[in-house]
């Protein structure tokens, strides 16, 4: 047991604030628990006093005992931190068992079979009796007394105010009570191959620096599936985006962030984030230097915040990773631990998250500046090799040999080779799949690095021990055409870039972040410009368009306004062995309602002249089987999405919707759609997910709970414009039955399809 409050807890003589204070638990300080009775604990201390404590005032671990519970009500979320506000990792129902590791009085912690660990509200948890869960070899308490109980939650929970806004359905033609089937090939047959098996690389081991989760994929929002600690080792299979996969040691394989771990490979040291790649060869170096920073002396885990606009606190060391909240300039910190460039630090009120270290200074610098970073300390038979993105796009390499001569840098198909002597026997590749890079390899004879396309080399500084490069994507073609009404501009590119297409004014503007012009470009109406750090281009239209990827490059499709011609992949979202969320109080199973609405969402399209496409038309995962079991290393749910977005970036569809239905706490309603910004057509789906929020909302007469930026699995890795779109909650008693309703199903599918059509007419001039 450990006190919530930070000015800890009296200890009294007795259950109840009568009794005479006899000590007190500081914050922090832990103690054994004896008995329990009612929401008082006997506790015991280290020092050997004994008294009793507030159970609403105290935190209980489990994490020595076997302790299960279960779900007392129909949907309940999991979520990442106790707070209604954190994100949901996954949701439990009805009965559902659980290993209760952790509870205060408002939330437990919880641990699901598949390693998943999360909050949950203890008011929808019933305490299962210590002898049950599942079989398991006991664990022996550290007292020789019963456990205790903890806080008793009520046996029915309370049901929610009926707070939702009336519902106004706008009059609606009569729906047929079944929606209308989908024809042959609706749901493409196509071959879509699986991941690719993956073994540990020979003689690469991964060390974790801090706890942190084991992902399904490279995404912090994925289900967990394995918890590692400082210290552990792992082993290295594959790198993507400044994440690696990687072999826990109970057998689990997942995602693990860049800035958690490092990857050794014999002297070779590599460190990883999403923007930077580092790599030292460990010489032999003076009794003087370290390679490692040299531990916090007294008072310099102090720190203040030092940008006058104020720091991010974020969850994990990532800058995708999610806002804790702002820090104001001067915030005093408390280090607890580092990771690269980021601290993980402790706040004034006690709030615990990570802030990159550029922006703080120790406390009581006159300066005002964050000290510069020590310069790597090189042997003469050592080196390092740098990558890091200057402005985006752009790939900027460093590369100190400790005076050791190099070569003339050489880049040839895909290739950038660097010659020095590296002292390595044999060729050692690191997968990076980062920047546009594919791999790193050390081999005797220099530095080689594997590029996707062949980009633009400028020697940037060259010295004895020290080379600098820059490699720049370059746009090296142009060429417009007609096809089938659709205006189509084919752009060449040399190098990977990603390039942002917005509409602005009479314009569609396409921007090539870090690009240069590899040959002059001159076409009538078009305006190209390169810049300081890309390239610009105006297209005057005022029409709906998106980008596409083809082998040369990209191209830009701008089309005429209607539906007719649009090739369009719906999504219903679960199938088969997966339900979805399920409300058994109200017998709604969100799969069957997720395949009615499309169904109803495709005819209407289709009668509008879409080509539409559907993932799934049955009550079935779109997935053969032998696709779901291809891989041990991906759990079915990861291949399951994996090869919903394969189905629409093989079809190339112009629009890509999933349709979903929401369940959560008790009194959650409304309705809300989400997109990835970071996307090939990130704004596109922006403008999509809005759209679709204007007109479901009113049609449905459903609280609007907004168009989100999320990084769900399928709109973060479809090409198309995507959103994803949670029509209602299934298991509220006022939205769950209607989602059933054939009438509401209807309106729900016209409002859908109108802000498709808004998606594709021209904006007004």
């Amino acid at each position: 047991m450990r006190p919530i409050d930070q000015d800890g807890l009296n200890l009294r003589s007795g259950p109840g604030t009568s009794y005479a204070v006899v000590g007190a638990l500081a914050q922090g300080e832990a103690a054994t628990i004896l008995t329990q009775e009612g929401e008082w604990y006997k506790i015991r201390l280290a020092s050997g006093s004994e008294g009793w404590v507030a159970g609403w005032f105290s935190r209980v671990s489990y994490e020595d005992e076997e302790r299960y519970a279960s779900v007392n009500t129909d949907v309940l979320n999991v979520r990442r931190e106790p707070d209604l506000n954190a994100p949901v990792l996954t949701r439990l129902v009805q009965d559902q068992r659980v290993r209760l590791l952790e509870s205060t009085p408002e939330w437990w912690r919880i641990r699901l079979d598949d390693g998943t660990e999360g909050w949950v509200a203890a008011v929808y948890m019933l305490l299962a009796p210590a002898s049950s869960g599942p079989a398991a070899q006991p664990t022996t308490p550290a007292t020789p007394t019963t456990p205790p109980t903890p806080p008793t939650a009520p046996a029915t929970p309370p049901t929610p105010a009926e707070t939702a806004p009336p519902v106004s359905l706008p009059p609606a033609p009569t729906a047929p009570t079944a929606p209308p089937a989908a024809p042959a090939g609706t749901v493409p047959d196509l071959l879509v191959h699986p991941p690719r098996a993956l073994s540990p690389l020979p003689g690469v081991s991964v060390s974790v620096l801090a706890e942190t989760g084991v992902y399904a994929g490279p995404n912090s929002e994925a289900r967990r599936v394995d918890t590692v600690w400082a210290g552990e080792t792992l082993r290295l299979l594959d790198a993507a985006g400044g994440w690696v996969r990687a072999e826990t040691p109970r057998g689990k394989r997942g995602w693990i962030h860049g800035s958690l771990v490092r990857v050794y490979d014999g002297r070779l040291v590599h460190d990883l984030a999403e923007q930077a790649w580092v790599l030292e060869a460990m010489g032999s170096l003076p009794a003087t230097a370290s390679p490692t920073p040299a531990p916090a002396t007294e008072g310099s885990s102090l720190r203040v915040v030092a940008d006058p606009e104020g720091l991010n606190l974020r969850l994990i060391p990532s800058i995708q990773a999610r806002s804790l909240g702002v820090l104001p300039q001067g915030e005093r910190l408390e280090v607890l631990d580092t990771s690269g460039s980021w601290f993980k630090v402790s706040t004034s009120t006690g709030q615990i998250g990570w802030v990159n270290q550029a922006y703080t200074i120790p406390v009581g610098d006159p300066s005002g500046q964050p000290a510069a970073a020590p310069a790597p300390v090189i042997s003469s038979d050592g080196f390092t090799a740098s990558l890091s993105q200057p402005f985006a796009g752009a790939i900027r390499l460093v590369l100190e040999t400790g005076g050791t001569a190099v070569g003339k840098p050489v880049l040839a198909e895909g290739r950038l080779t660097i010659p020095f002597p590296t002292g390595e026997p044999e060729a050692r590749p690191i997968p990076l799949n980062l920047m546009g890079v594919r791999q790193a390899v050390v081999d005797p004879a220099g530095l080689l690095v594997d590029l996707i396309g062949q980009p633009v080399l400028a020697v940037e500084e060259e010295a004895p021990g020290r080379l600098v490069l820059l490699l720049r994507p370059a746009l090296t073609g142009l060429t417009q055409e007609l096809v089938d009404g659709k205006q189509v501009l084919r752009f060449a590119m040399n190098g990977e870039t990603q390039p942002v297409a917005r509409e602005a004014g009479p314009n569609i503007i396409i921007e090539f972040p870090g690009a240069v012009l590899g040959a002059p470009i001159v076409v009538d109406g078009i305006r190209v410009v390169e810049h300081e750090t890309g390239v610009r281009m105006a297209i005057p239209s005022y029409r709906s368009f998106a980008l596409k990827r083809s082998e040369q490059g990209y191209y830009l499709v701008i089309y005429p306004p209607g539906l007719s011609g649009k090739a369009i992949l719906l999504d219903p979202g679960h199938g088969g062995d997966d339900g979805g969320a399920v409300s058994r109080l109200l017998g709604v199973v969100e799969e069957q309602v997720n395949l009615e609405l499309s169904l109803r969402v495709r005819a209407l399209l289709e009668a509008k002249g879409a080509r539409v496409y559907m993932t799934r038309a049955t009550d079935s995962r779109p997935a053969p089987e032998s696709y779901l079991d291809s891989s041990p290393d991906e759990p079915r749910d990861q291949l399951d999405m994996q090869y919903r977005t394969a189905m629409a970036n093989q079809l190339k569809v112009d629009l890509f919707l999933s349709i979903h239905h929401n369940a959560g706490d008790p009194g959650d309603r409304g309705t809300e759609t989400y997109y990835t910004s970071t996307t090939l057509n990130g704004e596109r789906s922006r403008t999509l997910a809005r759209l679709i929020q204007e007109e479901l909302t009113p049609s449905l007469g459903t609280i609007n709970r907004g168009a989100k930026d999320d990084t769900y699995f399928v709109t973060r890795n479809t090409e198309a414009p995507a959103a994803l779109v949670e029509v209602a909650f299934v298991n509220d008693p006022v939205e769950g039955p209607r989602t059933k309703d054939p009438a509401v199903q209807e309106a729900a599918a016209q409002a859908i399809v109108r802000a498709i059509e808004r998606l594709y007419a021209e904006r007004p001039h």
